[in-house]
């Protein structure tokens, strides 16, 4: 095989089929969102276009007294709870603030659904969250991570191990906070605040996928960076690991040209996956068995956020067998463990910051 033909004998370049949930037979899918802000309405868009025939939205504060900004907001059919039905629910997504998400999910696990979606980060610290960890149901648990269902990265896993031994990867996620919510002001929004905002939580994914990736450091050094914006946070993050491969990752939210990349070098050669552009490039050397060149695959597909959050959805549906199909397998959802890993680099990126050593990644 030549690395010419690794992107077209690869199972992920097939087309990924629109999601659409099909329950099993008996009854229909519900479904309930507890909290309603901006990322708890699109999952409830993303639930009702996938077909689940029941939703329930719990609201955290007293919803809107203007029925036109409800409608707006999610579908007329949704119904306001405040508290869980008597239904049996298929599927709980917890996208509260993130100093709730563990005391939300402890009670979702109480009533039970059969699967848990909850928002990223699982929490502020990863010690905060380890009693969902030793639950008895946290298998029934999936943490957010959207850009695994980016059919660019699953096509990046899958050609990876066929490139050899990986010598060094960069990672870079930069935008600019203040255009990330027009008409509101970044400095009240949470992204600002130390104790559960900032950088580091908030680009949690652009540290899941690498781990995912090339697998988690033992030990990091990083650099955290204040000034520009003038919020207590941290606005910009340095992180290296380095126990195997040399990872570099750059996160920011003080650059308004938005990047978010990664590129990996092999002993064999190199891949590239480009999450604003949507495309996969692999580039090689010259070898006796073909000169060098670059070869480029594009899924335009992965810039519809709804699309990609559908994705997410149907596969933890899927997993939990409360719908037909696996159509979603060519993706790698993120349990509980892998969430919780995340906000423990997150933590020791912080520590290594404040000491100006090397710390463990504990979890």
């Amino acid at each position: 095989m030549t690395f010419s033909s690794y992107l077209d004998d690869s199972k992920v370049m097939a087309s990924v089929a629109t999601p659409a949930a099909r329950a099993q037979a008996g009854r229909p899918l519900r479904a309930l969102v507890r909290g309603t802000g901006s990322i708890g309405a699109r999952h409830l868009r993303v639930l009702h276009s996938l077909g689940v025939e029941q939703l329930f939205a719990w609201p955290v504060r007293p919803p809107s007294s203007d029925p036109s900004a409800r409608a707006a907001d999610y579908p007329a059919s949704v119904q306001l709870v405040q508290g869980y039905p008597d239904e049996p629910l298929d599927l709980v997504i917890i996208a509260t603030d993130t100093n709730r998400h563990v005391a939300d999910a402890l009670e979702a696990l109480e009533h039970p659904p059969a699967s848990i979606l909850l928002e990223k980060p699982v929490a502020p610290s990863a010690e905060e969250a380890r009693v969902l960890l030793e639950h008895p149901r946290a298998n029934t648990i999936t943490v957010s991570a959207p850009l695994r269902f980016h059919q660019g990265l699953a096509l990046t896993a899958d050609i990876l191990p066929l490139l050899g031994r990986v010598t060094s990867a960069q990672v870079v996620s930069q935008s600019w906070l203040p255009s990330w919510r027009p008409g509101r002001d970044f400095r009240s929004s949470y992204s600002a605040r130390k104790d559960d905002g900032g950088v580091l939580r908030d680009l949690v994914h652009d540290i899941d996928y690498p781990a995912m990736l090339l697998g988690a450091p033992v030990s990091l050094k990083a650099t955290l960076g204040h000034g520009i914006l003038g919020i207590e946070a941290e606005e910009s993050a340095d992180v290296l690991w380095g126990d195997g491969p040399c990872v570099h990752l750059r996160l920011d939210y003080v650059t308004p040209v938005k990047t978010r990349s990664i590129r990996i070098a092999t002993e064999q050669g190199a891949i590239g996956w480009d999450a604003v552009r949507n495309e996969v490039t692999l580039d090689w050397p010259a070898s006796a068995a073909e000169p060098a060149g670059s070869v480029r695959a594009a899924f335009p597909a992965d810039a519809d956020v709804d699309v990609v959050l559908a994705r997410q959805s149907l596969a933890v549906l899927e997993r939990a067998g409360t719908v037909t199909g696996r159509s979603m397998e060519a993706f790698s959802p993120a349990g509980l463990a892998e969430g919780l890993l995340a906000v423990a680099i997150c933590d020791a990126a912080r520590l290594a910051s404040a000491t100006g050593g090397t710390e463990k990644v504990l979890w």
